[in-house]
């Protein structure tokens, strides 16, 4: 039997809701890892229809990830020779890396994103989006063999058919054509203990030894990674390219995949799982219990920022609206909605600020650095941030 641990059933993480006290869908989340190849994975699927076809999460609402997307465009521009090489972004989001390689003189732009909100707010002249999920078909629609850098930033983890998706990638790639992705890694998650990035989206959670055998199934080998440890609580971009068109250096911050092969049989094992479980409960205890004595003291608690975690953490946690009184958000999409089984809602910035609270949960931690940079006045003021990992601590 593989090893696993379990969250119970709950909603979809940005299945958000137009009213309070509404019954909102629940599904399983329960994660388990494959004993042969060592990938861990949900144990059950919900519709990708329910999931994707609208998608709250924006780039470019983060200064962190507009100037990341930057950076990340202008060094993968440096090794194109053209400003027509096909550049195709599956995934695209709101076009944030895709209008990045359009600032450094790219003219040949595709993105491939089901979310038709975030197609339609992407394209323009140079940038064409495909609204749909990727597959056989969008292959033949962007051409076979025609694209000399395919990107695909926090979707691998999405997919349902891993095999299926990397051959279409395999196919999309000229025949000296590159594949970067980037995605979070399984032992950066199992540090860090922050369980609520398990969420129905998610469909896997990577080590690069299960990723290799995948890619090398469909004529593809790493030749690069690097780690982001600003991005999403720590983040890594790999590149692969097809056998035989190997350059003649290995890229990025570790000297070989070995490296890290090495500290994935260190720290993912069969009692992985059953660990990061036991600490999952302590830290959802931990949490509740600061929580609720800081509201016996009649402190006023509310949360910053409502990302797909913050469902997750509020749901698993059962921290409702006795608690928190909202969650403060700067997507404009998001406001006016309520968080979904916790009936918690969701404000502006503003109302934050009106609101003066004594301490805010930062749901978004991975955005600490930014997050303390921007509310520096309400910190000033005697407003204090509670941040859950690696665990439930107050800053500053």
């Amino acid at each position: 039997m593989p090893a696993a641990l379990s969250l119970g059933s709950l909603p979809l993480a940005n299945a958000l809701q137009d009213t309070s006290h509404t019954d909102v869908n629940t599904y399983l989340l329960t994660v388990h890892r494959c004993m042969v190849c060592g990938l861990v994975q949900l144990a059950h699927s919900a519709p990708p229809s329910e999931m994707f076809s609208k998608y709250l999460y924006a780039t470019s609402a983060s200064k962190t990830m507009i100037d990341h997307f930057d950076k990340y465009a202008e060094s993968l521009v440096k090794s194109l020779s053209h400003s027509q090489d096909k550049i195709v972004d599956i995934g695209s989001n709101d076009g944030t890396l895709l209008k990045a390689f359009h600032k450094y003189g790219m003219r040949n732009l595709i993105g491939v994103e089901p979310a038709t909100n975030l197609a339609e707010a992407t394209q323009n002249r140079d940038i064409k989006v495909i609204s749909r999920f990727f597959d056989g078909d969008s292959v033949e629609l962007i051409g076979r063999e025609s694209a000399k850098l395919v990107t695909a930033n926090n979707v691998v983890s999405h997919v349902p058919d891993l095999d299926g998706f990397i051959g279409h990638v395999a196919k999309l790639l000229a025949a000296d054509g590159t594949f970067v992705f980037e995605m979070p890694w399984i032992v950066d998650w199992l540090r860090r203990g922050s369980f609520d990035i398990i969420y129905h989206e998610h469909l896997s959670y990577f080590g690069f030894r299960p990723l290799s055998i995948a890619l090398a199934r469909h004529g593809l080998t790493i030749t690069g990674l690097t780690h982001f440890s600003d991005i999403h609580g720590g983040s890594w971009r790999g590149m692969a390219v097809k056998v035989g068109h190997e350059p003649g250096l290995w890229s990025g911050s570790y000297n070989k995949l070995e490296e890290i092969f090495d500290i994935e049989f260190r720290e993912l094992n069969k009692q992985s799982l059953v660990d990061f479980e036991e600490r999952m409960h302590k830290i959802r205890d931990a949490l509740v219990s600061m929580l609720i004595e800081l509201k016996s003291k009649g402190k006023i608690i509310v949360g910053y920022g409502a990302p797909a975690k913050a469902t997750i953490l509020l749901n698993y946690c059962r921290i409702d609206n006795s608690i928190i009184d909202f969650l403060s958000d700067s997507t404009p999409v998001k406001q006016g909605k309520y968080v979904p089984g916790v009936d918690i809602p969701i404000v502006s910035p503003e109302k934050f600020h009106e609101a003066k609270p004594d301490y805010a949960i930062m749901f978004a931690w991975n955005y600490e650095r930014e997050i303390l940079e921007k509310e520096q006045s309400w910190i000033s003021n005697g407003g204090k941030f509670i941040v859950p990992f690696p665990e439930p601590h107050i800053v500053p």
